[in-house]
């Protein structure tokens, strides 16, 4: 049989010419795969700059670190001092009855001894984004101060509440929501707790109530709590009352919430029994907190379980074997029978009812502050055998609460005690028991100062002061005279005041005390520092900087000049180049050398 050689000629042929068509179209393909594998990678490249660009400017923020000297500082103006330059001065020295009078609240004053009860601050809170101060006093009100344009003026100029919140009854806890900003007015919000009220949710700026959670027991009578916390975005709000920590969500509100029994029954000895006076969460995201109480103790819990994990107690907490007694207090008197001065056994002084706790930024330590305690405790959650360490400061005679507070770099910490001055201690080393903690002491108010909180940014302290007094009249007017008093009934009724009793005063003799209901903006010596990716930025960075710009430039490469960071060498801080934007050049070595330049408008 004979076979056709053409026609395999011919297939030969067509298989070979589809086979170079089929290459050739495979070629075609890999170069445009190429192509496209390079653009991409090209795009990968530059996303993961701009990722690193992003991550490199999240990383770049300003601290305010403080410079105090070792030397005790003062209040009168001089360089490296506290100086004082805004205070509310005489406002607010008032009483309970004239101050709400003249917010034209009627009926309200005689549920306070007649009104005579001083007008002085209980607390101070700074809003998150330092913009507002929030304050309440004891005429059931809470304020609201604007921070003034210019805190570095030396001047004492007056400051005035720009908004006013009148609560029904005593005030016990108030709170910012956490994510607060100025240019967010739906953020705007503050929280605050009041007798026999519902726990209110307030417009910063407004001063209107936006919504109530309400807390009842079985009898369904309002139950006020005497703490409050948001969680740290601001989702869940946290109340302590008896032997009870409810938790609302804070888009619902009403009565519907999650209660946490801290003690299993009532007769139950585990868990945390007593008042939940104040909480605090751990700032390092680990959904921990803390709860401190009236019995004197202060449980750690885990907010994702709701149990909780640790129970903390002084180790002093029985004093000469007595339980919650206090320690002994020697007495002293002069010839004419008046105290002249006291003195307590310090080692052992138990832990009083908690009033604070409060973790350091890095979230390791817990301090607390209890009543009539002239000590802050340091807790190091870690080892929680023992107290780590005490700060003292003079309060054991007062039942006010004396608030503390922690710089946002945690190096600082500033109270305020019963003799009106100002503390601040060092931080910096907590490891280390013989270490000198009190940096500086200052006389910051006359009377009482119930807290000492920190700006955000650390550049400045607020202090208010006052404590509860009552005005007496005299004892020796002739009360069986009615033409007297007929008489006597235009004139004004503060003529027959004689005399003001405060509270921890206890010379029997009640000598007129001063009264000084009053908050102070003090501006704290230091500089504000510039920390790149975590490092700080300092003079010596910005000449290797310099330098290594210079040599790269006689090298044959160019630096652009908006890509150099300009440091003032006075104030360590960046000026604006010459296209306007303030530049910083973070030279930073990680897998890939690269040189970055980072703008902060």
């Amino acid at each position: 049989m004979d076979i056709d050689n053409s026609l395999w000629d011919s297939m030969d042929q067509t298989a070979t010419s589809e086979a170079l068509s089929i290459a050739t179209n495979n070629a075609q393909d890999a170069a445009t795969y190429d192509s496209a594998y390079q653009d991409f990678q090209a795009q990968t490249e530059q996303d993961t700059q701009a990722a690193t660009h992003e991550a490199w400017q999240s990383q770049t923020f300003q601290v305010y670190e403080c410079n105090f000297d070792t030397s005790p500082l003062s209040s009168n103006g001089s360089t490296r001092t506290i100086v004082k330059t805004f205070s509310t001065g005489n406002l607010f020295n008032t009483t309970v009855g004239d101050s709400r009078t003249t917010m034209g609240i009627q009926g309200d004053s005689l549920k306070m001894t007649n009104g005579r009860e001083n007008n002085f601050f209980k607390a101070l809170k700074w809003s998150p984004d330092g913009s507002y101060l929030l304050s309440s006093s004891n005429d059931n009100c809470m304020r609201i101060f604007a921070l003034p344009d210019s805190t570095t003026e030396l001047k004492d100029t007056q400051l005035n509440p720009g908004v006013l919140i009148k609560e029904g009854e005593v005030i016990y806890d108030m709170c910012w929501y956490p994510g607060m900003t100025s240019v967010d007015p739906t953020t705007c919000c503050i929280l605050s707790s009041s007798r026999d009220h519902p726990v209110h949710l307030w417009d910063a700026f407004t001063g209107e109530l936006r919504c109530s959670y309400t807390l009842v027991d079985h009898c369904e009578v309002n139950i006020a709590p005497n703490a409050l916390c948001f969680n740290l975005d601001g989702s869940k709000i946290y109340c302590g009352s008896n032997n009870m920590i409810q938790i609302f969500d804070t888009t619902r509100p009403g009565k519907d919430c999650q209660k946490k029994p801290t003690v299993p029954t009532r007769k139950s000895k585990k868990g945390q029994k007593g008042v939940i006076s104040c909480l605090a969460f751990n700032p390092d995201h680990s959904d921990l907190y803390a709860a401190g109480s009236f019995l004197k103790t202060i449980g750690l819990y885990d907010s994702r379980a709701e149990e909780l994990l640790l129970l903390l107690r002084d180790k002093n907490q029985r004093a000469n074997g007595r339980r919650g007694k206090s320690a002994p207090v020697t007495i002293s008197s002069s010839d004419n029978g008046a105290i002249s001065s006291t003195s307590t056994t310090l080692p052992q002084t138990p832990m009083g009812g908690l009033t604070q706790v409060q973790f350091s930024p890095d979230g390791v330590y817990l301090y607390s502050a209890s009543r009539q305690d002239p000590f802050i405790r340091c807790w190091d959650i870690r080892n929680t055998a023992s107290v780590l360490f005490l700060l003292e400061r003079p309060g054991e005679l007062t039942n006010q609460r004396l608030g503390f507070d922690i710089s946002s770099d945690g190096r600082w910490l500033s109270t305020g005690d019963m003799n009106g001055d100002v503390s601040i201690f060092n931080l910096s080393h907590l490891t280390d028991p013989a270490s000198e903690r009190l940096a500086t002491r200052i006389r910051g108010h006359g009377d009482v100062i119930s807290t000492a909180a920190f700006h955000p940014m650390g550049s400045i302290l607020a202090t208010s002061s006052g404590q509860r007094k009552y005005e007496l009249f005299d004892s020796n007017s002739d009360s069986d005279s009615d033409s007297d008093s007929d008489s006597d009934s235009d004139s004004d009724d503060e003529s027959k005041v004689e005399k003001i009793a405060a509270e921890s005063t206890l010379d029997q003799d009640f000598e007129p005390a001063v009264i000084d209901n009053s908050i102070s903006l003090w501006t704290l010596p230091g500089e504000y520092v510039w920390y790149v990716n975590g490092q700080r930025w300092t003079a010596a960075d910005q000449s290797t900087q310099v330098e290594d710009a210079t040599n790269e430039e006689q090298e044959g490469n160019p630096i652009a000049v908006d890509s150099m960071m300009v440091l003032d060498e006075r104030t360590k801080s960046p000026t604006p180049s010459a296209s306007g934007d303030v530049v910083m050049e973070a030279t930073i070595t990680a897998t890939t050398t690269t040189t970055t330049t980072i703008t902060t408008s």
